[in-house]
């Protein structure tokens, strides 16, 4: 299974599951983490999501075979993209908290998975990276996202160089919420979700499209 499930109490925790791709986002992982935040939202029963990852890191972005298989057909291409977009922007549309918790490596559309969660824990020695440039892709998903939390100024010098940034850079940027040793890291992402599932879905909703836009509507 390329996605685990599981229930901590009242929060759900999603764990990608391609160690051996090193959690590389293919078609197949996208839908079912898709699928498995809309689940979550439709079930009563669950107050908060925490998406995490197994293996050495948390992922290394889009799955490249998987991506250049699509590009040689329009309507896979289509679909990729569908998909990606209905992925990125699937946290900010749940009515509960997405908390990411992340670990190793976070690298490009990886990235992007984690910073459209509405909190970010990260493990002591998270780095982030967007490589994109080093294999000539134009950064279409990251961007956007990255535009949203930096000043354009640090989003040109992260896409153009590709450099690594290191948890507390990420800390110090407000791209992680906290950092906090390896050992603990399901512990308080599981906490963060718990302690922010307060509001009715409907009111977190409307307060997570306030947020998104900007200003508290009255």
């Amino acid at each position: 299974m390329v996605l685990l499930r599981e229930d901590r109490g009242r929060i759900r925790l999603l764990t990608l599951n391609r160690p051996e791709k090193r959690n590389a986002l293919s078609s197949e992982l996208m839908a079912a983490l898709l699928a498995a935040l809309r689940a979550a939202d439709a079930d009563a029963a669950v107050a908060g999501v925490v998406i995490a990852a197994a293996g050495p890191g948390f992922c290394a972005g889009a799955d490249l075979a998987d991506r250049a298989a699509a590009m040689q057909d329009e309507a896979r291409r289509n679909e990729r993209t569908a998909l990606s977009d209905a992925l990125i922007a699937a946290p900010g549309r749940l009515g509960k908290p997405v908390v990411a918790a992340l670990h190793g490596a976070v690298v490009g559309a990886g990235a992007s998975i984690a910073l459209c969660c509405d909190m970010a824990i990260a493990a002591e020695g998270t780095r982030f990276l967007w490589p994109e440039a080093k294999h000539a892709i134009y950064p279409s998903l990251v961007a956007p996202m990255l535009l949203r939390h930096l000043s354009p100024r640090d989003v040109f010098e992260l896409l153009a160089t590709g450099r690594a940034m290191p948890a507390e850079e990420a800390l110090r940027l407000r791209l992680v919420n906290r950092v906090v040793p390896a050992e603990r890291l399901l512990e308080e992402a599981c906490a963060a979700a718990e302690a922010t599932a307060t509001y009715p879905p409907d009111l977190l909703r409307r307060l997570k499209q306030a947020i998104d836009a900007g200003g508290l509507a009255r």
